[in-house]
């Protein structure tokens, strides 16, 4: 009994639940004329599409620089005997410099130690006043980049926050050393400048290099590719703390995932760095989802048996926007759309028949066959709801033993569709932005 219930289940599963619609039935009683061969996929060209914005954020340690600066400018500064004071007699000194702190203030990175010297006045063998003034060198290299990829030059001064004046000729005479002293540190703080410029990274070779990788079809691992099409570079606001900086970038592109890679788009030459202090935390990412216009129409098939006027029909098949149709009325149609998103699918937003002509002298009626494929609904090329995972999990990918980068997705919503050439491109808006943290 069990079984024979079980049985009895199961038949019912595999059935599914009975239909109050009589069966579609394939008489083709009316036939369209020939269609005129071939139709035109996408009538008007397409437009390229316009750049959006991809913000990233590019933390940096400046420990490094610190250390490197540290290893390379001696702790003696300066040193000097017999320098003639006139008749206060000569001037010997010394000058080193302390440690190095590190600061990121008004788009550079500040270099700031404290420079002690220890000056004596002297009359041939007799030395007879001393003092220790304390100079504040500062190093100043701007991190804001000229158009060129390249940093302006650093620039270091010393400012002495304890000055030192000696007396001489019984305490008649006082002279300021000073400014002696700090016109003796200037070559070596020009010095100090070229080892800090020399210091800075390459940074135009490396934008090269960036765009030219940026420019090349990027493989997926289950497939298809990602074409990024770079358009500019823009560089925003600087900012740190500690001993990291911050600096904030947008690459202007037109990025794309493609079902299928082909053709890429043309290469260009790395344009000039454009300057955006107040650029946001976050944009606006317009990411294009392309895939075959066959394989989305293909979905029609599902659209229920309708009245075409006169005679039932359903869409047999759908390659691109050619229509099979099937049942009571048979032939194919040409159908001319715009697509737009409902929900997460497509739709044809407005489908019109190609020759009407040909319908009406079936005595079909192509508006009901348009009010019918309007019901449609079409995957897009790549479902929303992988897409967020899909562009972490590329974050993962991009990263390497010095450089982390992680994608960050606030949201993913449908922003446009339209027909290419023999492809769907399916674009939605997504609101976020890249972070790339040095190692």
């Amino acid at each position: 009994m069990r079984g024979r219930l079980l049985f009895a289940l199961l038949l019912c599963f595999a059935c599914g639940s009975p239909s109050s619609k009589a069966p579609l039935a394939e008489t083709c009683r009316v036939r369209l004329p020939p269609r005129a061969p071939p139709a035109t996929m996408a009538e008007q060209p397409i437009a390229p599409a316009p750049p959006t914005r991809i913000i990233a954020d590019v933390d940096l340690k400046l420990a490094r620089v610190k250390t490197e600066l540290e290893a390379k400018v001696p702790q003696r500064l300066a040193e000097e005997r017999g320098q003639g004071l006139g008749v206060a007699g000569h001037l010997n000194y010394v000058a080193d410099r302390g440690p190095f702190s590190i600061a990121v203030e008004n788009d550079s990175l500040v270099v700031r130690t404290d420079v002690r010297a220890h000056a004596e006045a002297c009359r041939g063998e007799q030395c007879y006043a001393s003092c220790d003034p304390i100079a504040r060198a500062t190093a100043i290299v701007p991190l804001r980049l000229r158009p060129s990829f390249r940093f302006a030059p650093s620039k270091v001064t010393a400012t002495f926050v304890k000055g030192c004046e000696v007396r001489a000729l019984g305490g008649i005479l006082k002279v300021d050393v000073t400014p002696t002293i700090q016109a003796r540190l200037g070559p070596t703080l020009r010095r100090i400048e070229q080892q800090i410029d020399a210091q800075l990274p390459p940074v135009e070779p490396q934008a090269k290099r960036l765009w030219s990788e940026l420019e090349k079809p990027r493989m997926l691992p289950l497939g298809g590719c990602i074409i990024v099409d770079p358009r500019g570079i823009v560089q925003g606001p600087v900012t740190g703390s500690g001993e990291g900086a911050r600096v904030r970038f947008a690459l202007l592109a037109a990025p794309e995932i493609r079902t299928r890679c082909g053709t890429p788009p043309v290469a260009k030459p790395l344009p000039p760095l454009a300057q955006d202090p107040a650029l946001p935390a976050e944009d606006d990412i317009a990411l294009g989802l392309v895939g075959p216009l066959e394989t989305t129409t293909t979905a029609l098939r599902n659209i229920e048996p309708f009245d075409a006027g006169g005679a039932r029909a359903r869409v047999a098949d759908a390659s691109g926007l050619v229509v099979d149709l099937a049942g009571e009325a048979c032939g194919e149609i040409d159908v001319r759309s715009p697509l737009a998103w409902q929900g997460e699918s497509l739709v044809l937003s407005a489908p019109a028949i190609a020759n009407e002509d040909r319908v009406t002298a079936a005595s079909l009626d192509p508006r009901r066959i348009s009010t019918a494929l309007a019901t449609g609904r079409l995957p897009p090329p790549l479902p929303i709801s992988r897409l967020k995972d899909l562009l972490q999990e590329l974050g993962s990918m991009l990263s390497d033993p010095t450089v982390e980068v992680t994608v960050k997705i606030a949201s993913v919503t449908p922003l446009d569709a339209t027909v290419r050439a023999d492809d769907v491109v399916a674009r939605v808006r997504i609101r976020g932005g890249v972070a790339l943290r040095e190692k």
